[in-house]
């Protein structure tokens, strides 16, 4: 495509950030502003333009469908055969470790596994049994949140205690270092890494090796980061040292939809860039193509609220549009058939597609009398809730044989699937060649291999321990001759997990199910990659990439859930204190996030936005007399429908709350 056409169609301002060449740019841009476009174009105009060859270009987001969708716009701007690095935050960490992770030593190598957040939890609780910490009263969920945000924060375990001392009173302070440490080395022995490792160990290595650093410095002269809004620390140091030799970095993001506090993002990142780089330029991008005005003017109005953010403009290129309508219901059943009888409505009568609707909620919880409401209207939903497919025994299973047929050492998959399908090899075998591997400072892999001359063990367990190795070997043969797909199909047959989970009757129809649509997006994903791009793409996996849009079906989601997703209509439940804004943030003092939330939430919305609250609640089996969202006053009035009777003002009082 020649330069012309893509500069064609750009407004004034998404024009000025395409067309800059050199030096640092700050792209503020507004919720519907046309940002992923202006990236891409951007990405193509360095390319068509500037002659930068693609290989010099890296784009960075923070979701594998975010990365999909760029990529494809870029292909369809300059051609399939030169497209830049564009993927997420830890895929790019990921993919620098594969290559260089052997220089930090230890037992990393790039076959390295990296676990997924159930795997991590799991390898904690482990951890802490293996400690003697199971009764400490410690919930391994809790731990393994302290551990993530010091990984976050780039605290290893090493300066654990002393970067946390304060946090955590002293005995506290004593059993996480302890757990930390021991964690770790577990994951260093099982030549695994979590989540949070890879852009920690990434930033480690480029601190310890300057000449790595400045390859990969001179590799991606120019970079783009989208959602810059959203990095922790770890992310924004790791943006900046890549960036600092040519400062050719690109940041977009709005200070207004930082969301994700409670993981570590750092609203405060894009203020700090005109700071890290002083001579940046900065470029807002004010025209809101996805709103009505009302919508626009009544998310803006909300957001002006908050006193940590960049003063910004958002012009409306669409209609007025109709009002916002507020519905106070008597409690959630009302609630939830209001949203039922609308949606109904709104299908049926004015023929808008399901797909076109959204229900967003504060917390999970409140879905479950949504879906009842739905099911009785014959009103078919996708609920978007993290990652349940994968999380499924027997595709975790699958996972687990395929992560160790790629990495012997990882001794945490393999403790999986010894004994799956049931061969014999219980728990009290392989806690003694637990035993034998930390005793023989080996692999419980070597463990296993060398079992036969074990004499703790039976005659009849090392034979099947020898049984088992040889399986496991002929499957790794097979594997470098045949295509993914092909080695999960060997894999149920040759271990006989498929007859077992047949021969168990009950949910079995539904898992082999599970399993068969797990061997087709395998060969969905061949066209893409091979086995190890296949396990990473799946441990990478964000929550936002599980939603599938599908055709005919209703989407009921966190708030959370539909960040960068934008709907024609748009149900806003729960608008409550103590549910939006979160009890917590009440607490804590972190209203700000919260009324970002909201205007995340109003400006997913194309045509409408339908509000909710109610009078009574009855949650986590407690009856809640829960006041009206102090956000709702903060919506113009001129702009809100009511119904059931109340309108604003009357039989509900406005409240003053501190903002």
């Amino acid at each position: 495509m020649t330069e012309d056409l893509i500069l064609k169609d750009l407004n004034p301002y998404q024009r000025e950030a395409v067309v800059h060449f050199e030096g640092p740019l700050l792209i503020i841009a507004g919720a519907g502003s046309g940002k992923t476009r202006t990236i891409t174009h951007r990405i193509a105009y360095l390319m068509a333009h500037y002659k930068v060859p693609s290989h010099h270009i890296l784009g960075v987001t923070f979701t594998n469908k975010a990365a999909e969708e760029m990529r494809r716009r870029v292909e369809r701007l300059v051609g399939t055969s030169k497209t830049p690095w564009i993927r997420t935050f830890h895929s790019t960490a990921a993919a620098i470790l594969r290559e260089q992770i052997h220089h930090l030593g230890g037992n990393y190598t790039q076959n390295f596994t990296i676990l997924d957040e159930d795997d991590s939890r799991a390898a904690i609780a482990q951890t802490m049994k293996e400690l003697g910490c199971s009764d400490e009263g410690l919930n391994p969920s809790f731990v393994a949140e302290v551990i993530d945000r010091a990984k976050d924060d780039l605290i290893g375990p090493e300066e654990f205690a002393s970067r946390r001392l304060g946090v955590f009173d002293g005995y506290l302070l004593e059993l996480l270092d302890r757990i930390y440490k021991h964690y770790q080395r577990k994951l260093e022995a099982s030549n695994a890494l979590d989540f949070a490792d890879l852009i920690r160990l990434t930033v480690r290595l480029f601190q310890e090796r300057l000449d790595i650093l400045n390859f990969y410095r001179d590799r991606f002269r120019f970079i783009v980061i989208d959602e810059y809004q959203d990095t922790n620390y770890a992310q924004y140091i790791f943006s900046r040292m890549l960036a600092e030799k040519y400062e050719n970095i690109c940041v977009v993001g709005d200070d207004d939809q930082s969301i994700f506090g409670w993981r570590g993002a750092d609203p405060t990142n894009i203020f700090k860039f005109e700071h890290d780089f002083p001579n940046c330029r900065v470029v807002q991008l004010k025209m809101n193509y996805r709103s009505t005005a009302r919508i626009l003017r009544a998310a803006s109005a909300v957001i002006q609220n908050n006193q940590l953010r960049k003063p910004k403009e958002l012009i409306a290129k669409r209609p007025e549009g109709e009002r916002l309508y507020l519905y106070c219901a008597r409690d959630e059943h009302d609630e939830a058939e209001f949203v039922a009888q609308q949606i109904e409505h709104l299908h049926y009568d004015k023929g808008v597609p399901l797909n076109h609707i959204a229900v967003l909620y504060r917390i999970n919880t409140l879905s479950r009398v949504l879906e009842e409401a739905l099911i009785r209207r014959g009103i078919p939903y996708e609920i978007v809730r993290g990652l349940k497919f994968y999380e499924r025994a027997e595709i975790k299973d699958l996972l687990a044989y395929l992560r160790f047929l790629v990495n012997p050492a990882d001794d945490l998959s393999l403790a999986r699937i010894v004994n799956k399908p049931r061969r014999g090899i219980g728990e009290k075998t392989i806690a003694l060649l637990q035993k034998h591997a930390r005793t023989a400072h080996c692999s419980l892999w070597d463990a296993i291999k060398y079992g036969s001359e074990n004499s703790d063990l039976g005659t009849s367990v090392r034979a099947r321990l020898k049984e088992f190795y040889s399986l496991i070997e002929s499957l790794r043969d097979y594997a470098k001759t045949h295509s993914p797909s092909e080695l999960v199909v060997e894999i149920l047959h040759r271990t006989g997990y498929l007859t077992e989970l047949q021969a168990e009757g009950l949910d079995s129809e539904e898992r082999v199910g599970n399993i068969e649509e797990f061997i087709g997006y395998v060969k969905q994903f061949e066209q893409r990659g091979g086995l190890r791009e296949l396990l990473e793409e799946v441990a990478l996996m964000a929550e936002a990439d599980t939603y599938s849009g599908e055709q005919g079906r209703v989407a009921l989601m966190t708030l959370h859930s539909a960040k960068g997703l934008e709907f024609d209509y748009v149900f806003l439940v729960a608008l409550e204190e103590n549910i939006l804004p979160h009890g917590r943030s009440i607490r804590e003092g972190t209203l700000e996030e919260e009324r970002r939330l909201c205007y995340v939430g109003l400006t997913r919305a194309k045509e409408r936005v339908y509000l909710s609250f109610t009078n009574q609640r009855s949650l986590y089996g407690r009856l809640l007399l829960n006041a009206p969202s102090r956000f709702i006053w903060e919506l113009p009035q001129e702009d809100i429908e009511t119904s059931y009777g109340i309108p604003l003002g009357s039989n509900l009082q406005a409240k003053s709350w501190d903002i």
